[in-house]
């Protein structure tokens, strides 16, 4: 049945520019983006269960629930990324196809046969698509094996030798940050720290209720420190004695891993008492 057709209350949404809009209009990707881009926009998403699957080739859509949905929806096109469960096609970018409108409907009315599924009630972006059509070559996950969301442009999807080729240019630092934030997990960027000759800026400065993280992105061609080495490090005892203490990422880390970063920061979190109050 089509959204239009429900006889139901309808159910106001307010885009990411400040526009209402109702449940079951259809979204332009304009009023869903984080503003415009030099080529056609490519959002690569992920897909984990073969029933999903089958729904993007017969029916032509594809959900992302709007609180998980990245800041930054709005889109010509969607391509695959394929799971273990996918024989060849496993852990790669195969397909993608071309974005028509974007719908709000609650997952239970999406899918029917889940009404028990514990988001049922939630909102979910519905993404009606167009034919699906294959990339010259598969797009392999040589390195990283757990990806989200990746916005990306159709050039760099149609030249990509691997995933990380995808990725538009961005400071790792910002990546992680954006991470975090999704966890709930405030986070200042070049926070300073001073006292007398001493001084210290952490990339990101996270506040906890025990000791305070700061966290670096170590840039490419640097290496971060042992853990015996680093235990040693004048920057590190002198942030100790101030009440903080460092994790240290690299570039490539957070590029080719940012769950597993943004993962280590939340257990650190947890392990220091939670967010400061």
């Amino acid at each position: 049945m089509a959204a239009d057709q429900y006889q139901v209350t309808p159910y106001k949404f307010i885009d990411r520019n400040g526009a209402m809009a109702m449940w079951d209009e259809p979204l332009a990707p304009s009023a869903l983006d984080g503003g415009p881009a030099p080529d056609e926009r490519v959002l690569v998403v992920v897909i984990t269960r073969l029933c999903d699957w089958e729904t993007v080739q017969a029916e032509h859509w594809y959900r992302i629930p709007v609180s998980r949905a990245p800041r930054r929806i709005g889109a010509e096109y969607l391509a695959f990324y394929h799971t273990r469960d996918f024989g060849p096609l496993r852990w790669s970018i195969a397909y993608y196809a071309p974005i028509h409108r974007y719908r709000l409907w609650h997952r239970r009315d999406l899918v029917p046969d889940e009404p028990d599924h514990p988001r049922a009630g939630e909102l979910y972006y519905k993404i009606e698509l167009g034919p699906l059509a294959a990339l010259p070559h598969p797009i392999p996950s040589r390195k990283l094996r757990r990806v989200t969301f990746i916005q990306t442009t159709l050039a760099r999807l149609l030249q990509a030798e691997e995933i990380n080729d995808l990725w538009e240019r961005e400071v790792p630092r910002d990546r992680l940050w954006r991470a975090l934030h999704l966890r709930e997990i405030p986070a200042q960027c070049d926070y300073p720290l001073r006292e007398g000759s001493w001084a210290y800026i952490a990339d990101l400065a996270v506040f906890c209720a025990q000791c305070n993280l700061a966290i670096e992105c170590v840039q490419a061609g640097q290496t971060p420190l042992a853990e015996e080495r680093a235990a040693h490090d004048p920057q590190e005892q002198m942030l100790y004695a101030h009440g903080w203490v460092r994790q240290r990422f690299s570039a490539a880390e957070i590029m080719e891993d940012l769950h597993t970063c943004a993962e280590t920061v939340c257990r650190l979190v947890a392990a220091n008492g939670g967010i400061r109050a």
